[in-house]
């Protein structure tokens, strides 16, 4: 059975950009505990473990998948943790890449609209509609 498009999912602009989802970071207030998990029960495999470029003095974490591609960030953030209310941890972001001439046109229409965005090294980071933060960076 094909699946059907609904005609409202057609892009809201005429050039369709080559967008792919990179990875998805998750917070954690046990850093070790979650690449444990992580790597003994979904099978992903540890790159590294190193300080966070973007949120100085925190650690973070980079997994792999089986074709060596980073897919998962886990980023400690100890502060998360309640006495009460434990798994507070949580989505912190969606990672996508897309060609650089792509990237630069889709700055150009954030630019355009005026829609709010920040970047820092060489990534643009955005909310969508329900305040999620997408990081966006240009494929090398």
């Amino acid at each position: 059975m094909q699946p059907t498009r609904s005609p409202d999912a057609r892009p809201a602009i005429d050039e369709v950009l080559s967008i792919r989802l990179d990875h998805a970071a998750i917070m954690t207030t046990q850093l070790e505990a979650a690449i444990d998990f992580y790597v003994r029960f979904l099978g992903l495999q540890l790159h590294c473990i190193e300080e966070d470029p973007i949120r100085r003095g925190r650690r973070r974490a980079l997994l792999t998948d089986v074709h060596d591609r980073e897919v998962l960030e886990l980023i400690e953030m100890p502060e998360l943790a309640h006495p009460t209310i434990p798994g507070r941890g949580g989505l912190h972001h969606l990672g996508f890449r897309l060609p650089r001439a792509d990237w630069q046109a889709l700055r150009a229409r954030l630019d355009a609209a005026g829609y709010p965005y920040q970047e820092m090294q060489q990534r643009l980071f955005v909310r969508d509609a329900d305040g999620l933060v997408l990081e966006i960076e240009p494929l090398p």
